[in-house]
């Protein structure tokens, strides 16, 4: 992180009004309440929906308007629902609803809050037994596809999700086809072509389970090496015990390619269990095993977003092994005022998440201490002022960048710091209003005067902290998390954060910055 980014910009509010001019969206799509629409496909629309009895947020597709007609696309469209739902398995996206509505027909999926598997191979961030746990669980979940005569069709790293907690999800089903439906007439291409079967390029309607095997193991191949292989392969880099293994997986001959998933499965797992891996893997591949570990446990202290009676809150976040130093908490105190602290370290690496987890130590025994003695609300000028001095006499250096938020829903006022980490976002009436109070980041200085801003907060006020500001390189990186900020302003808390961060990250400026990404919404809602 760069120092600049943590600390360059004005120490005064700097308040930006716009008005707020939200996508036409349709409000019901069948049964479902529509929140947003999170993107747009070449036959496609995906909306951001809740269930109006559970509240679950879900993911509707919807047939684009001028395939509506189109009896190829319909018949697509319906036959990706029939295969969603045979398809109920942990590791594959499932299926809550189907049917048609008056603009014509929508799938209701399951909302995965995850990255993709491609994000994982850019980064090189996985160690050599989590990549081959990962191929397992794709493996059962084409088990399972095939074993119901589901034939993917377009398996790839795009297509294959990594979820907060570890969990695989194999995803997009708008090419798959049943194995009953194959055909010697030739077709036009339908894949990806780097991980296709020789003779799926030959004929997409051609094809057997084989063909997932085949792109199966050009996804091992590029996550083991930690790299996108392009087409261009070269098995002599691969561990020595997995190069016969890879080799059967995307042989060209189907003679010698594995005929059975279950085949593949058994030799990867008996690789696995004889500790062959454990010769194969290079010396840095322990290091990712115990950033891995360390991921595990920092998830397992992550709290989760509270009930409180005053506020909604929607929390969304975007971590891997290659993205620690994230801390944030949440404090309800006695005087029924709330305190919210999010915070991430200069450093992404091991050294970040254990001084994370030293500031998560101070932070609260440091707020609790203080509204214990008296009703008065903790100062966030003492706050900053205490931090501050002790990462400065501190022997290691560690930076942290943090943003305070002191809420009190009794007076309807807000109290807010930031130290390096940018502004936050406050909508009302309409209108959203950039504030920033913004303090040097811990480890550098002992500010003389600490910058605070003071705001009404009133009932339908939404307040937004996040981590995203260290990414915007451009204005317009800025100006588009503005106008995403400005469309979901109608949403529920939790379906604001999740559409905003899954909007943001499909541009790459900010996917591929480092560092970890939060969003935190908060709603007054009495």
């Amino acid at each position: 992180m760069n120092d600049d980014s943590f600390y360059k910009q004005n120490t005064l509010p700097d308040i930006i009004m716009h008005e707020l001019n939200p996508l036409v969206i349709p409000q019901k799509i069948g049964p479902y309440n529509i929140d947003t629409l999170l993107s747009k496909g070449s036959m496609s629309l995906l909306y951001l929906g809740v269930h109006p009895e559970t509240k679950l947020a879900l993911v509707i597709k919807v047939l684009s308007p001028e395939y509506i007609n189109q009896h190829d696309a319909i018949q697509r469209f319906l036959q990706e629902a029939q295969i969603i739902e045979l398809s109920n398995h942990p590791n594959i996206v499932k299926l809550y609803g189907q049917g048609e509505w008056e603009k014509g027909l929508y799938i209701a999926m399951e909302l995965i809050r995850g990255i993709s598997l491609r994000q994982f191979i850019m980064q090189q961030s996985l160690s050599l037994k989590r990549s081959l746990d990962i191929i397992l669980q794709v493996a059962y979940a084409l088990l399972h596809l095939h074993t119901h005569g589901v034939i993917h069709r377009d398996l790839k790293p795009e297509n294959i999700l990594i979820t907060e907690d570890g969990e695989i999800k194999v995803i997009d089903f708008g090419i798959a086809m049943l194995h009953t439906e194959r055909s010697n007439t030739p077709n036009r291409t339908m894949g990806t072509p780097h991980y296709m079967s020789p003779e799926q390029k030959e004929n997409p309607m051609n094809v057997t389970y084989t063909t997932d095997i085949y792109a199966l193991g050009i996804i091992t191949y590029e996550l083991v090496l930690g790299k996108l292989s392009y087409g261009m392969l070269n098995l002599s880099l691969l561990p020595k015990g997995l190069r016969p293994i890879i080799g059967k997986a995307m042989a060209v001959s189907l003679k010698e390619r594995y005929l059975d998933i279950v085949d593949f499965i058994t030799d990867i797992s008996l690789y696995l269990k004889s500790g062959e891996w454990e010769k194969d893997r290079p010396g840095s591949d322990q290091i990712k095993e115990l950033l891995e570990t360390t991921q595990e446990a920092i998830f397992s202290l992550s709290p989760t977003s509270p009930v409180w009676p005053d506020i909604e809150i929607g929390l969304s976040k975007v971590t891997n092994i290659a993205q620690m130093g994230l801390y944030y908490d949440f404090f309800r105190f006695s005087n029924s005022t709330y305190g919210i602290f999010l915070s991430i370290t200069s450093s992404s690496d091991l050294d970040g998440a254990i001084y994370s987890g030293m500031l998560r130590g101070q932070v609260r025994t440091f707020l609790h201490l203080k509204t214990e003695q008296a009703q008065d609300p903790p100062s966030p000028e003492k706050l900053i002022s205490t931090l501050s001095s002790i990462y400065l006499e501190a022997p290691v250096k560690q930076q942290f960048a943090f943003h305070f938020l002191l809420l009190d829903p009794n007076n309807e006022q807000l109290t807010f710091c930031t130290a390096g980490l940018g502004s936050m976002y406050h909508l009302s009436n309409n209108r959203a209003r950039k504030l920033t109070a913004n303090n040097p980041p811990l480890g550098t200085q002992v500010p003389r005067e600490i910058a605070v801003t003071r705001d009404n907060w009133y009932i339908g006020d939404t307040l937004l902290l996040h981590t995203l500001e260290t990414s915007f390189n451009q204005t317009k990186e800025e100006d588009l998390f503005l106008e995403t900020i400005l469309e979901s302003n109608s949403l529920s808390a939790q379906s604001q954060a999740d559409g905003i961060m899954k909007k943001m990250m499909t541009y790459s400026t900010i996917s591929m910055q480092t560092h970890p990404k939060a969003l935190i919404s908060l709603q007054r809602i009495n």
